[in-house]
Order: C-alpha cells, then structure tokens, then sequence
C-alpha cells in the first residue's frame, strides 16, 4: 500500500515531501495527504531544518509508552 511505501522510505532518513513523492513515485498532492493521515495516526512525526519541512518515523518516548494504554 502507498502509506507503506512512504514509512520504508522514511525509515532510514528524514525526508521533504518532494523527495518522498519522487521516491515513491506517487503524485506530490497523495503525498502529502497520506503524511497527514500518518501524522494524525502518530507513525510519522515532522521536523523543521534549515526552512524545509522534513518528515521522520516517529521516535517512541517513555512516558508516551507508558500510558498508552490508559
């Protein structure tokens, strides 16, 4: 599935959207959709550097493992 796709692409480095569009091959506007739907479900998390927003796995915090099931 393409939201699979982007989490393999991510998953090794930080990426912008565009990089993730091109390597994905999926269409910049998809894109950017199923970033936020994966933002939203807490897998991916956003970064900004250097005025480029870049998009990462998201790291797990103890606290946040903690309670999650509370």
């Amino acid at each position: 599935m393409k939201h699979e796709k982007i989490l393999d692409v991510v998953r090794t480095k930080e990426k912008t959207a565009e990089e993730i569009a091109h390597e994905t091959k999926i269409t910049l506007a998809q894109t950017k959709r199923l970033l936020l739907r994966l933002l939203a479900q807490g897998k991916i998390e956003s970064l900004e550097k250097d005025g480029k927003l870049f998009w990462k796995i998201k790291e797990k915090n103890k606290t946040e493992e903690r309670f999650k099931y509370l």
